[in-house]
């Protein structure tokens, strides 16, 4: 069965690894970033299935993230 690819984005190490570590134990593949910008690269170059996005992050919050990332997939798709 395939699983699918999460990108974990949160700053907070302890919840991070609380929840990669939920996701090991599924055997789940995923990606992580502790900030806004590397999750917008993470997310442009691996097209994950899914995104956990924590919306306060330390460069900017989660709202910008996901509003830079759609416009990133619609400029790629120009």
């Amino acid at each position: 069965m395939n699983k699918l690819t999460i990108l974990v984005v949160e700053d907070d190490m302890s919840v991070k690894n609380l929840i990669t570590t939920t996701l090991k134990a599924h055997d789940y593949r995923f990606l992580t970033a502790k900030n806004g910008e590397t999750a917008i690269m993470e997310a442009s170059s691996h097209n994950p299935d899914v995104v956990l996005l924590d919306l306060g992050l330390p460069d900017m919050d989660g709202i910008e993230v996901i509003k830079k990332s759609v416009l990133g997939l619609i400029y790629q798709s120009l």
